[in-house]
């Protein structure tokens, strides 16, 4: 059985961080793929995905780290204080952390997101030359859109004032401030995905409600594929959390890694 352990690091507001580490099958140092999850989401996801990836990926000789963002799951902190750019930090201090432990070959740390996380994982890899590749599940591609459509009309009225907001999303009741949304006015993810050097695979369905395909082949175009390290593969029939496709998703995530 695969040896899992719980981290604990800081992120650079000094708030305590939560994750959980798969280490994988077979000897010497394994690389590590960091994930990041979604929008008011944890480490363990819908349908308990990320623990279904790690343990996917761990079969084949890959090391898994999922952690909670500040203010979501175990973390400490309040998701009301959520912002795209925090969350890069946090993202940052994981980094970090699993470059210490023991098993990980430093050299290949990857990353991977999902929704809003996978927006995560683009920035961060953009900025982070320690990261060697990532993989972007349904990724936002036209920001203010979609955390509009996500958030809903009431709750963006009241954040558009600057007030903080609640808001239903997958039937649960959250809080967010107006730094979310002025941050999703402010970052272009074209510019963001023009910053990449190192190999990017972004996933996507056909099927996908929340951010719809086109959108993110538009995203593509600010891509330089002349050099063929960013691909857009393309799940037929998929849903925005890939529920009847998990399988094949995993596939092409574990494939561009190893």
């Amino acid at each position: 059985m695969a040896k899992m352990e719980a981290v604990v690091f800081q992120n650079p507001e000094g708030l305590n961080l939560v994750g959980v580490m798969h280490h994988g099958n077979g000897e010497g140092p394994r690389p590590c793929l960091i994930v990041c999850h979604g929008f008011a989401g944890t480490k363990i996801g819908g349908s308990r995905r990320f623990v279904e990836f790690a343990r996917y990926a761990v079969e084949h000789n890959l090391s898994v780290f999922r952690f909670d963002f500040a203010g979501s799951g175990d973390s400490e902190g309040n998701l009301v204080d959520l912002t795209l750019d925090k969350e890069l930090g946090d993202l940052e201090a994981a980094v970090s952390a699993v470059k210490r432990l023991e098993g990980v070959d430093p050299e290949r740390i990857g990353v991977v997101g999902h929704c809003m996380g996978a927006v995560t994982a683009i920035r961060g890899t953009a900025r982070d030359k320690r990261v060697y590749k990532s993989v972007a599940w349904a990724p936002f591609a036209e920001l203010e859109g979609t955390m509009e459509r996500l958030i809903g009309e009431d709750a963006v009225f009241l954040l558009k004032e600057g007030e903080e907001a609640d808001f239903l999303y997958n039937e649960q009741l959250f809080r967010c401030g107006p730094t979310i949304l002025e941050e999703s006015k402010r970052i272009n993810m074209r510019d963001e995905m023009a910053q990449i050097e190192q190999p990017l695979l972004i996933i996507h369905g056909t099927e996908d409600a929340t951010v719809p395909l086109a959108e993110v082949e538009n995203l593509m175009q600010a891509a330089d594929l002349s050099s063929g390290n960013k691909r857009l593969a393309v799940i037929e029939g998929a849903h925005h959390s890939f529920p009847y496709h998990q399988e094949e998703l995993f596939d092409l995530t574990v494939k561009w890694f190893k």
